[in-house]
């Protein structure tokens, strides 16, 4: 597999696989299987049936989350709101819904 990298980021993933102790490439297929568990997961994982209560309750958390980021300076990303939209609608639960991507 080929795939193009602007040379910054690949210099910034290499250093810190570097100071890591860790082949930059072991890293990757690390990261690559990861994707793939969390794919499958997400594949046989159904959408949970959320009460009213409950649905209202996470769209509140959500304005306020995006609130919160805005007063910040931060809009959030269309990752972020795919993840919130996923939360809201029970395809996620909250240790999903707060994971940080890097």
């Amino acid at each position: 597999m080929a795939i193009r990298v602007e040379p910054a980021l690949r210099a910034s993933f290499t250093q810190a696989a570097e100071l890591n102790h860790r082949p930059a490439a072991q890293v990757l297929r690390e990261f690559m299987r990861y994707y793939v568990e969390q794919t499958q997961k997400r594949e046989v994982m159904p959408t949970v049936a959320l009460s009213v209560a409950e649905r209202q309750q996470r769209e509140k958390a959500v304005a306020f989350a995006r609130a919160s980021v805005g007063l910040e300076g931060f809009k959030p990303s269309a990752s972020d709101e795919d993840r919130a939209r996923r939360f809201i609608d029970g395809s996620i639960g909250l240790a999903d819904f707060l994971r940080v991507d890097h």
